[in-house]
């Protein structure tokens, strides 16, 4: 095919027929720290039970803290709200239903003649709601990623929450920032490293050097190539 001619020549390629070979060996469960996930059929069977770490109210859009919940009710925000000054700095957009998107394209089922095929034909996605409106807190993304390797993490009034029993073995997380990596982020990388769990992140969208995380020591960055082979605009 043109994809097999075009990885042929390419290093940088994907790979993606030679990567489904390998991973419908061996099954393993994908954390999408993100937007949180709705329900889609090509995903049905594939979801575990996650949870949302979104701690600011106006931000969460779903009436409550951090729960169990790890459904995307959206991340819009209004140019009503944006009157309001709970949400300055921030920008009027639609939701993304990023986290979906991104689970579809780990997880989708493959030959089933429906929407896209995943990456991973045998992957689970532990999905971990880390963004809302307005985006993502560090301190939010940092406890979901422990929660996700199935470490403990404290609650803010005392305690522990419960116990992910599903450990992700690779951690996506497709969003980030210009700023340099730091100490937060880069020691909870080690720590799941030390468990054996992978951080796979976005290097960026900008055609620029890798945003952070992916520009931790010890992240996988992912970028995208033209079809030249050169990194992508977007």
């Amino acid at each position: 095919s043109n994809a097999n001619a075009i990885g042929a020549r390419l290093r940088g390629a994907a790979g993606f027929q030679t990567a489904w070979l390998r991973a419908s060996q061996a099954p393993a469960v994908v954390a999408v720290v993100d937007t949180g996930i709705t329900s889609h059929p090509d995903l049905d069977g594939r979801v575990l039970p996650g949870y949302d770490f979104v701690r600011v109210l106006e931000y969460a859009n779903d009436g409550d803290s951090r729960d169990a919940n790890p459904s995307d009710p959206g991340d819009y925000v209004s140019v009503n709200e944006l009157a309001s000054g709970a949400f300055a700095g921030c920008t009027a957009e639609d939701s993304s239903w990023h986290g979906t998107i991104v689970s579809g394209m780990v997880a989708a089922h493959t030959g089933n003649g429906l929407g896209g095929a995943g990456i991973h034909p045998r992957a689970a996605i532990l999905p971990v709601r880390v963004a809302g409106k307005c985006g993502a807190e560090v301190p939010d993304i940092i406890d979901g990623m422990r929660w996700a390797a199935g470490l403990a993490v404290a609650k803010s009034d005392g305690g522990f929450l419960p116990i992910n029993p599903n450990p992700a073995r690779i951690v996506s997380i497709s969003f980030g920032s210009s700023a340099a990596c730091n100490a937060a982020y880069q020691s909870t990388i080690d720590e799941l490293a030390a468990h054996g769990v992978v951080v796979v992140a976005a290097a960026g969208n900008q055609h620029a050097a890798p945003m952070r995380p992916a520009n931790c020591k010890g992240a996988i960055g992912v970028a995208a190539l033209n079809r030249d082979g050169f990194k992508a605009t977007y």
